[in-house]
This record gives C-alpha cells, structure tokens and sequence, in this order.
C-alpha cells in the first residue's frame, strides 16, 4: 500500500466513522454493544465486560442515552477526541509521506540491505523515544490540576468504578484493592483534589515514575552506546626491509 492509498483509506474511514456516529448514533452503538455481548455497570461486580471492552462499551453507552440526533456529534466528540486526534496524525503523517516520498524513503529502513546492527540501533531509539513520550504525557495526564481529576475519574469509570462528587468514597468499588484505585483515590477528594494533582501524582505513582526513570536512562545509554561508530581492527604494517 503506498502513502496515498494508506491516505485515502484513512480519509474516508474518519469520514464514515463520523458520519455514522453523527447521525444513527444510538443505532450504532446498540449494535457494537450487543456484538461484544457487553453491557457496562456502575458496579463492577455486576458488569458484564471484559477489561479489554470495559472502556469500549463506557465510550459507547453515551450514544444510548443522548437526547436526539443533535447530540451525536456532541457525544462523539466528548467520548471519542482520543482517537480522531490519533486519526487526524495518522492523517497528517500519510499526507507528508505522499507529498515527500523522498523524505519519507530516508526515515524508513531499506529492505534486504539492513544490517542487523542498524535494526537494533533504530529499535532502541525508537523505544526510548517511546518511553520518554509516554513518561512526558503520563505526567501531563495525572499532573497538571484539574486535568488530573478528570484524567484519574476517566480511568475509574473505565474500570467500571463511578465515584461520587461531594463524597468519593461512599461508592463501594473506592475501597476495593488493585493498582488503580488506591493511588487514584486523592485525586477525586473535594476542592483539594483537582488542585493538588503534582502532589498526588508523586505520592500515588512515585515508584512508578523512578521504574519508568530507570528504563529511559537504560534506553539512552544503550542508544548512545550502539550509536558510536565502530572502529576496524588496526591490522599491523608489515616491517620495511633493510636497503642494502
């Protein structure tokens, strides 16, 4: 598939996608709901989801209980930004490549004259790219006041976990055990706990900031490690005879 076929395919499935959530809605919504047999409840013991669908059905169930058809673009926008930004950059990404196929050669690796040496080199750049991008958004996410409230009720409610507004803790899923809930629970106290966020995020995820520290500093040092030229073996000059 070239760039601009990848971009005609992306193009008009953002177009269909919209198009049909911004119309029948609800319609489509109850079909992709009855597909993953998943039907998503306030308690997490009565939910009907699986950990993988959870947040697919949660995203979903809005359409079900908008108002009329002048909703759907509304709740398509509310449920769904994460995915038309990704969408709108795989677009973006698919256009330059078509307008710079160049450019775009240069940055991918040439098939069949890849060393493998090369291969890992660009794997582990890629990695730390990789992490350091998600650490920077990891704490843009759960860091930033009242981002991480919002950010930290996203991910309960993902979890089928609905806490209350003026008393968090009177749902029953709050106080169950896991990794989420325990370290997620200050960010959804009153008042001090869409402010607080930095100070919730370093003592709720503290050890998994310095795991994920560790992994960067691993990464770059082993990227900048395989990205030193390698030196040939200095072969001894054999000894000029004597002139006689």
């Amino acid at each position: 598939m070239t760039a601009r076929h990848l971009f005609k395919t992306l193009q008009w499935g953002l177009i269909l996608f919209c198009l049909v959530f911004s119309i029948v809605g609800g319609v489509a919504a109850e079909r992709v709901l009855d597909v993953l047999a998943c039907q998503p409840h306030t308690n997490p013991a009565l939910s009907t989801c699986s950990s993988l669908t959870n947040p697919i059905a949660l995203r979903l169930a809005p359409f079900l209980s908008a108002g009329s058809i002048v909703d759907y673009p509304f709740v398509l926008l509310r449920n769904f930004w994460a995915l038309l930004l990704v969408w709108g950059l795989a677009l973006y990404a698919a256009r330059w490549a078509d307008r710079n196929p160049t450019a775009a050669a240069a940055l991918l690796p040439r098939p069949g004259r890849a060393h493998p040496a090369d291969v890992l080199r660009w794997s582990v750049g890629g990695l730390f790219w990789l992490l350091l991008a998600g650490f920077i958004m990891f704490i843009f996410a759960l860091g930033l006041p009242i981002v991480g409230n919002q950010t930290a009720r996203t991910i309960l409610e993902s979890l089928g976990c609905s806490p209350g507004t003026f008393d968090p803790f009177s749902s029953p899923c709050m106080r169950a055990p896991g990794f989420w809930t325990p370290r997620l629970s200050l960010y959804v106290l009153p008042l001090a706990g869409p402010l607080l966020a930095p100070v919730w995020l370093v003592m709720g995820f503290w050890d998994v900031l310095l795991g994920w520290l560790a992994l960067i500093v691993a990464t770059y040092a082993l990227k900048s490690h395989l990205s030193q030229p390698t030196r040939p073996p200095v072969r001894p000059h054999p000894s000029a005879k004597p002139l006689r």
